[in-house]
């Protein structure tokens, strides 16, 4: 994801078959040096967190929050020519060239506001900030993988609670997902930092991602070990603005109405 100072530039990543080496502006990206750390996706959170794909093989991360809903970034469903990219399969517990289930897709639940304000020109497709804070996404599987490899709550409290709850653990989060450097492990920044939460509902944080991390989330996990999860991944600056701009999140009060509705209306069918 590139963040020149106008719009966001779509920087979409196709699956690849092995990792691929961290170039110098991937480097740069990293707040100072690689916090990441491998991270089995066998206990919980983790084993909810899983790779999305999609027609056109591009690679995003979402997580479980409901039996059959998993929660991402609206962006990853769209292509380099601002067509609808539809997701094709959903798999948990990857690593390495073993994973523990896959799910095909039925529905993806895109924001309307965020596609119809996508702007299309000559070098890319381009989100411009009005609609930013629209970059998420929902998918209905067609297996519940949630009952086997369990759910993560979302927070549902207002931005002011959100705070309130920032404050309180020190602005400390943790987020995790597959990036293009290791498409086929997980890679998680355990106590990184949100910055600020925005009055159009974004969260900055500076957490060491890249591409593929797109939709991942970001996690508050308590004195107890329980994980929420208070916003999505959705970009990073160019490496060229990197000392100048943090990466950027949309959090749940954003979009928690709308998941909810999404849940409730899979429980009717």
């Amino acid at each position: 994801m590139k963040l020149p100072r106008i719009a966001l530039c779509l920087a979409l990543i196709p699956a690849l078959a092995q990792s691929a080496p961290l170039s110098k502006e991937h480097k740069i990206l990293f707040f100072g040096k690689d916090d990441r750390v491998l991270e089995k996706p066998e206990r919980a959170p983790w084993r909810s967190v899983g790779q999305l794909e999609t027609r056109s093989r591009t690679i995003c991360t979402g997580t479980l929050v409901a039996p059959d809903v998993v929660l991402t970034a609206g962006h990853c469903f769209v292509d380099e020519k601002g067509r609808f990219d539809p997701a094709t399969s959903f798999t948990v517990g990857l690593w390495g060239d073993e994973y523990t289930a896959l799910s095909r897709i039925k529905e993806v639940q895109v924001d309307k506001a965020f596609l119809k304000g996508l702007i299309r020109k000559r070098d890319g497709l381009y989100i411009p900030p009005r609609i930013a804070p629209r970059d998420f996404a929902f998918v209905r599987l067609a297996t519940p993988l949630g009952n086997s490899q369990g759910t993560v709550p979302v927070f549902s409290g207002d931005a002011q609670a959100l705070k309130t709850l920032l404050s309180r653990q020190n602005w400390t989060i943790t987020q995790g997902g597959y990036p293009v450097d290791d498409q086929r492990h997980l890679r998680a920044h355990h106590g990184c930092k949100a910055t600020a939460l925005r009055g159009d509902g974004r969260l900055t944080h500076r957490c060491d991602t890249l591409e593929g991390n797109s939709g991942s989330p970001i996690f508050i996990i308590d004195a107890k070990g329980q994980a929420t999860i208070v916003a999505v991944q959705s970009s990073a600056p160019p490496a060229a603005r990197r000392k100048l701009e943090d990466n950027m999140s949309v959090s749940a009060p954003v979009f928690q109405k709308a998941l909810q509705a999404f849940i409730a209306k899979s429980a009717k069918k």
